[in-house]
């Protein structure tokens, strides 16, 4: 029997993640307003997509701004064609950083306190700090070398896939979690309508790093 849901209850992100995961061939049909596409899953990868015109990345990168819409999910159904290549977590990474670059107006609530991102970058053990809102768009970000966009992508992907992960299995609320990328470590903090991303240094400690943020993130 096909999975069925609503995308507001579980993104393609996750999806994505759970189906790759499972390393069996799908299809995944996703509806938005009047938009219907496709996403083909096969040995744990992402393999082709399309939606109107587009196909392969481009396809499954529009596909990931929709935030509401349905989706039918057919297990051991073959690809039609194979247009994708790159893994699905580069996938996703790129995806939600070309989410952050889209243009948007911001809520006034979605607003950072000028100080909050010094403080959190003056904690002992913090080489960097990215504060990101739940739609992965930048709202605050000092880290060395980098404009932030990458961190932003990789904390907003963790924490909402920890959420999601967490309500589904009935573990509770996600509090913080660790991710490595390349060569630094990525400390991921949930907040409300928010993620916070801290980088940090060699030697840091993760609970000792998450207790001090959260202190700060109290004022």
């Amino acid at each position: 029997m096909p999975l069925q849901g609503n995308l507001q209850e579980m993104s393609l992100a996750n999806l994505i993640q759970v189906s790759c995961q499972e390393m069996r061939s799908a299809e995944l049909t996703l509806q938005h307003a009047d938009q219907t596409g496709d996403v083909y899953f096969s040995d744990g990868q992402v393999v082709h997509a399309a939606l109107g015109a587009l196909r392969g990345e481009e396809a499954l990168y529009e596909m990931l701004t929709w935030d509401n819409g349905t989706f039918v999910l057919d297990r051991d159904v073959p690809p039609p064609e194979k247009t994708i290549t790159i893994s699905w977590s580069a996938l996703l990474l790129e995806g939600m950083k070309r989410v952050a670059e889209r243009p948007a107006v911001r809520k006034k609530e979605e607003t950072v306190k000028p100080d909050t991102l010094a403080q959190l970058r003056a904690i002992d053990g913090v080489a960097g700090a990215v504060i990101a809102a739940s739609d992965g768009i930048v709202l605050g970000a000092d880290v060395p070398g980098s404009d932030g966009e990458n961190e932003a992508a990789a904390t907003v992907f963790t924490g909402s896939a920890a959420e999601q992960l967490g309500q589904a299995l009935q573990l509770g609320a996600f509090g913080h979690g660790l991710v490595a990328l390349k060569n630094k470590r990525l400390l991921v903090l949930q907040q409300p309508d928010r993620y916070i991303g801290l980088v940090l240094g060699e030697n840091a400690s993760p609970t000792i790093v998450a207790s001090a943020a959260n202190e700060v993130l109290k004022k």
